[in-house]
Formats: structure tokens, sequence, C-alpha cells
């Protein structure tokens, strides 16, 4: 049957956009022979140059690979053009390692970085031919499981998701393999007996009981809820594979990434990946050393970055770069940092990795106004910024991207205008300086907002608003020298209903993939109309979640789950959003009573 799919799937590469993302035999991807092996496929619901850039999908592919009883293949959703033909042919979604099925593997696992991937994965289990309703699975399919951020509100596709990975998995996946490989046990079994795995969520064991109204009113469960994530407490031993994949083709980020630490405390009350990967833990200076240069030996790659959600807060960040400036010396690898905090020393750490050449600098203000920032919890003042530009001027750059955040809690039409003052001011520090002047790209990201932040509880602005709003601060920056870029609004929208809705959802996304709804990340491909006639088909209102305010007292659809951090604390929070109170960070500071430190060791 593999020799036979391969030979269809061939055929069908001379006549498709990228035939590159379906042939796999990278090098460091990994074949054995399946025989007697848990077959487990690690299935990214996107395109393969997305997914094949995500740093989870890479250290789980290895990690079970390591393991002798294993054998783990990866499976990208293929794009549009191949889907067609493969439907067509009647050719199902495959393993890119031996072109098999996904029906014939013993675990299809699927990552969920954000929400807008949830009509993929229908649209994939039904491509693979495998029922898409877990209630329809027996013990001749697959066991479907799913984590990442897109699933720390996991009821939205509890419907299609047999069980839920809260937290992260390499320590956990082991676990569920273990049990998944057990041929004396139905799939029903193995299910009972995963659910009391700590970080295994199995939505058929719990039932949500329902107002009226439409809004819950409890759980009633088999198993003790909230089900709480499950972290790796020391990563320094932690595994991390030093023979990563290295594609035939440009990839998002097409480059070796080293991981330097998990977490974030700086606390912006927007961000929910901050609260989802407390606590902050950082690898010593020895095994980041060691790490990037056997990544760098094994792929050839010519940049490396220096990966985490706040790399510059990393203790041993300055001695690392000194160390992989001098140990890459010779064969000219760059060292990359993501986008940065608003203050002098990152600029001088950028500065210090592209002396060689100046492209394009990027920064996080999120917010114009001081009012704003100081909601927020993002602690920096405009006179940092304005420092922060004259660094980045005296570096040497010349282009710069800033990354603001528009509609967020609290915002008024004024603070647009500050913002539209502040872009003024940067231009006025940039005179004077040699060059054709500073030139700033800035993004516009919609406020969405996110379960288990303080800003859970709070609404959107809606469409009418935003429109206003862009309006005031595009007539009053310079086009020549700034560039404004947003997306579509009523995306944000539809990423906050499935932020915040419930198991109620699963109705409408099937409806929407079934009226064509699919790759809805993509703006190109995104059909808002289409969604919103899901909606109406389903008899579900989709306003009443993103445009009504919360209270301490809503029972939310991922209670069911916890990341450690209160929903008291949130709430709590929250208020001192409204009276512009900071909280500190607390890896450098004093603990902020989260409640993560009363599950995890900070």
């Amino acid at each position: 049957m593999t020799a036979a799919l391969r030979q269809q799937v061939e055929a069908l590469l001379p006549w498709v956009d990228r035939p590159a993302r379906y042939i796999g035999g990278e090098f460091n991807s990994i074949s054995k022979d399946p025989a007697g092996k848990l077959r487990f496929a690690f299935c990214f619901p996107d395109v393969y140059e997305i997914g094949q850039s995500h740093m989870g999908l890479v250290i789980l592919y290895h990690l079970l690979n390591e393991q002798d009883w294993i054998f783990c293949e990866r499976a990208y959703l293929p794009w549009v053009d191949m889907e067609q033909a493969m439907r067509r042919e009647k050719i199902p979604w495959f393993t890119l390692e031996s072109c098999t099925s996904l029906a014939e593997m013993d675990v299809v696992g699927f990552t969920l970085p954000y929400e807008m991937l949830y009509s993929n994965v229908v649209n994939g289990l039904d491509l693979a031919g495998i029922p898409i309703h877990r209630r329809d699975r027996t013990d001749g399919h697959p066991l479907v499981i799913a984590g990442g951020p897109g699933t720390y509100n996991p009821e939205p596709v509890s419907d299609f998701i047999d069980l839920f990975v809260i937290g992260e998995a390499e320590e956990l996946v082991l676990e569920i393999c273990a049990i998944a490989h057990r041929r004396d046990l139905s799939h029903t079994e193995k299910l009972d007996l995963l659910s009391r795995v700590p970080g295994c969520y199995v939505p058929s064991k719990v039932e949500v009981v329902w107002k009226p109204t439409g809004e819950i009113e409890s759980f009633k469960s088999e198993v003790p809820l909230p089900v709480m994530k499950r972290i790796v407490a020391d990563v320094d031993q932690a595994y991390f594979p030093t023979k990563p994949l290295v594609p035939f083709l440009q990839v998002i980020h097409d480059r070796a990434n080293l991981e330097v630490h998990r977490g974030c405390v700086h606390g912006c009350r927007y961000c929910q990946a901050g609260m989802l990967y407390r606590p902050q833990r950082e690898k010593s200076l020895e095994t980041l050393t060691r790490q990037a240069e056997d990544v760098i030996k094994n792929t050839g790659f010519q940049e490396i970055g220096l990966s985490s959600l706040n790399t510059p807060d990393n203790t041993q960040l300055v001695p690392l770069i000194r160390n992989l400036t001098k140990s890459f010396e010779e064969k000219k690898v760059a060292v990359g940092l993501p986008s940065l905090r608003v203050d002098s020393f990152s600029v001088g750490l950028a500065d210090s990795l592209n002396k060689a050449k100046k492209t394009q600098i990027t920064l996080a203000p999120e917010a114009g106004s001081q009012r704003l920032r100081d909601i927020i919890n993002k602690n920096i003042s405009e006179e940092q910024i304005l420092n922060t530009v004259k660094s980045v001027l005296d570096a040497g750059w010349r282009e710069m991207k800033l990354y603001f955040m528009l509609g967020l809690p609290g915002e008024t039409d004024e603070d647009l205008v500050e913002m539209a003052e502040l872009f003024k001011k940067i231009i006025h520090v940039s005179k004077g300086y040699p060059g054709r002047g500073l030139f700033i790209t800035t993004t516009l990201s919609s406020f969405v907002p996110k379960p288990h932040t303080p800003f859970q509880f709070v609404k959107q602005f809606p469409k009418d608003v935003l429109e206003r709003r862009i309006r005031i601060l595009r007539d009053r920056v310079d086009p020549h020298r700034v560039k404004l870029r947003w997306r579509e609004f009523e995306l944000g929208e539809m990423e906050a209903i499935f932020s915040l809705g419930g198991r109620e959802l699963g109705a409408v996304i099937e409806r929407a993939w079934q009226l064509g709804c699919k790759f809805d990340g993509w703006t190109d491909h995104f059909k808002y109309d289409v969604w919103v006639q899901a909606f109406r088909d389903c008899g579900i209102d989709h306003e009443r979640y993103c445009y009504t305010e919360k209270t301490d007292q809503t029972i939310f659809p991922w209670e069911v789950v916890s990341c450690g951090v209160t929903k008291e604390w949130l709430w709590r929070d929250l208020a001192s959003a409204w009276n512009r109170d900071s909280k500190p960070n607390c890896f450098f500071d004093k603990c902020s009573d989260c409640g993560v430190s009363e599950s995890f060791d900070c």
C-alpha cells in the first residue's frame, strides 16, 4: 500500500505548487522499519513552510524517534491545489517519511499554535479518512490527540479530539505513547487510563451543564478538574535535538533555532504566552554553547536564532553571544534575536550581532500612550522609547519595524492621537543623522482577549470603532516616513470567538468546514461571511462571545484546565490595570502571587 500510494503522490507533483512540500527525505529526517513499533504521526494543520519552522514539532519528532519502539513521522496539511488533486484521485493525507495514510497510524497528534487552525483539523481528519467526531472512533482508528497554546481552551474542538496534552509535552508524550502502544487495551480503555495521567484532558470524561441562557452552569466530570499543565522543571536537562531537519525549500524561519529559556514573567496583561509558560526557566551557559555549536555543525545553517518569549532577559545572554561570536567567526554564522524590548540594552545586543549588515530592527512598544502602556503593564516610558530610537540610529539602522496593538482595553481616540505624536517625535529624533532618514514600518494587531489572561474578562471594540481609529492615525502620520499595516478586523473577531467560546462551537466549526472554510489564518482564504452563515445555521449569536463583558462569577469553558495562574489573581490584576498599577517582573523582583508557585517551583 505504501509503495503504491507513493507512486500516486509522485504522479501529482509536477502539477502542484512547491512539490518539495510533499516528498520528505530532508537532511536529518528519520526512517525506520515500522514493524512492531508505535506509529505516531505528528501533524501540523497548515502548510510545510510554517509547520517546519515550529520548534515544538522539531523537538518532539526527534525525541520520539530516539525511542526504539516508536516511529514518529510528520504530516503537513497539503495546500489547496494538492488537496484538490488528492481528493480527485482518492489519495488520503499521508506521512512524509513512509508515505503512509494517517488512518494507519496508532496516534495522530496535532499541534495547535492558534485558534484559526481549527477548521484545518476537521479538514485534515476527513482527508485522512479518520472519522471527524471522536464519538465515532473505535479500536480500528488512531488515537487523535492535540497540544499547544491553542488547546488551553480545548472546548471548541473537543468534539474532534480524543485527548488534549496540556502543557509541555516532552515527558508527557512518552507516557501517552506507552499506554497507546498497549495491544491488550481497547480504544475506550486507553482513554480511561490516559484520563488519569497528569496533564491529559479527555473531553469524553466531562459533561458541560448549561444554563437556559446558554452560559455554563457547571461541569460534571469523572476525573478531577482542572487538569493542571505539565512542565519540564529542569530545562537544562531537557531533550533538545542537535540534528534538526534541514528543509529542501525555504521555510518561514530558515535558520537553526536555539531555545535559550522558557517562560516570561513580565506580566503584560494581553499576553497569553506570558501566563501559560510560567515559571521562567533558563539553560546554563555551557549547555547553550554546546547545543548551538552542535546544531550548526550538524546542519550547515548560516544563521542561528536565539529563541524565547523574552530573549534579552536571559541572564546568560551576553556571555552566550560572546561565546557564539567567537565560535562562529570563521564559519561566518550570524546570530539573531527576535523582536526586542524597547531599551538600549536590547539594541546594544542587536548591534553586537549585526556589525556587518544593517537591515531592519524590530521593536515592540505595543501602545502609543503612557496611560495605555500602564494599563497593559508594559513597563516602558516614552523617554525610554525615544532613547531606544536614538540608540538604534547611533548603531547604524535606518529601517525600523514597530509593533503596536489596536483596540486595547481602555483605549480611546486620544490614545491614537498620542501614537501619531509619538511617531512625529521618533522622526524628529532621526533628523541630523546621515542617509535618507529613518523609515518606520508599523504593524497594528487588533486586540484579542485570550483565556488565562487578566483581559479574558473584557470585550473587544467593534469594527467601526477600530476603523475610525485607523483613520485618526493615518490622517496624522507622514506616509513617506511611516507605513501602516493592519489585518482584517473580522479575523480578530473570529479569533476572539474561538478563544472564548465553548463546546457548542464544534458544530459551528464543522458547518463552516462543510461550507468551504479552511486555511482561515490566511487572509486571502478567510471567509468571514461564510463563518457568520455557519453561526446562523447553528442558531448561535456569534457576537455574544467577544462583545460582552464578563465578571469574576463567569464560568469559562477553559476552567477544565489550568496553567497555574488562578482566576482570582487574574481578576485582581484586571482591577490593577484599571488603576494603572504595574506588576514587577517576578523573575528579577518579588513574587506577584499569581498562583504558579503553589504548583511549580519558581
